[in-house]
């Protein structure tokens, strides 16, 4: 029988508050790489934007809507993504 595929997940930012205006990051198993481009995955499955001020996030996605988190770290950022996969 053969292995399925491995997904590589794929999120492709621009905004504030990153290192770069535009970047994208690269998640395979639990290994993260970010990257100073914008690269659009091959295979959308939704956008959001998020917004984090202080150490509170909210994020608007089409695919779960409205999430928000309390975090451990103080930023500013402005962020509107495209999440998918390889």
């Amino acid at each position: 029988m053969k292995k399925a595929p491995e997904e590589i997940q794929i999120f492709a930012e621009l905004g504030l508050g990153n290192a770069t205006f535009l970047s994208t990051e690269i998640e395979k198993r639990v290994q993260e790489k970010r990257i100073a481009k914008f690269i659009i995955p091959p295979k959308i499955k939704g956008v959001y934007i998020r917004i984090w001020v202080y150490r509170f996030v909210i994020a608007f996605s089409t695919n779960r809507l409205i999430n928000w988190q309390k975090k451990n770290k103080t930023k500013f950022k402005l962020i509107f993504g495209i999440e998918g996969y390889r």
